[in-house]
């Protein structure tokens, strides 16, 4: 191989270095759009937490509701309801425990002790998990929340709303 073979080859190299690095720019740009974007949807008032969490129990109105069909999966859906609502972790479970789908890694004994817990009454427990029973198909899928501050009910009805609507489509 000549000098001029070997210039072309280092001029390849340098080529395909540059597309690459400007290729991972502009997808870290969009990134960074997209979560601008979604807090000034979430949070419209300017009104944040300290955590900068937008505040949900004041005047600022919800967001949108979810819309199944814009998300690749369950976990998706799940994902932008905790989103949503400022929750640290939502899970969904059949009523005899079985685990549906969840935000958080491991939800399987978290699916069976909370569906334990709703099938007794219990609506919260001491950690400050709440409970939802949603009906689906005849049967209840219960819905384990975990809020940063409890719920109100006008919150709680537009979890359960959301979270029927997410069912619907992928369950």
């Amino acid at each position: 191989m000549d000098s001029t073979g070997i210039t072309q080859f280092f001029l390849l190299i340098i080529t395909i270095t540059a597309v690459a690095g400007f290729a991972g720019i502009i997808y870290f740009l969009g990134e960074i759009y997209r979560t601008l974007t979604r807090l000034e949807s979430g949070g419209s008032s300017g009104v944040t937490e300290a955590r900068g969490a937008p505040d949900l129990a004041g005047s600022a109105p919800l967001p949108k509701t979810i819309d199944p069909r814009s998300a690749g999966s369950l976990e998706e859906c799940l994902g932008a309801i905790t989103e949503k609502y400022s929750l640290a972790s939502f899970t969904l479970a059949t009523a005899d425990g079985l685990l549906i789908g969840s935000t958080k890694r491991g939800a399987e004994d978290e699916a069976a002790r909370y569906s334990h817990l709703y099938t007794e009454g219990k609506l919260q427990d001491e950690t400050g998990a709440e409970l939802l029973g949603i009906s689906h198909h005849g049967e209840t899928v219960i819905g384990i929340a975990r809020p940063s501050e409890p719920l109100s009910p006008e919150l709680a009805s537009a979890l359960e709303q959301d979270t029927r609507d997410v069912l619907q489509h992928w369950v």
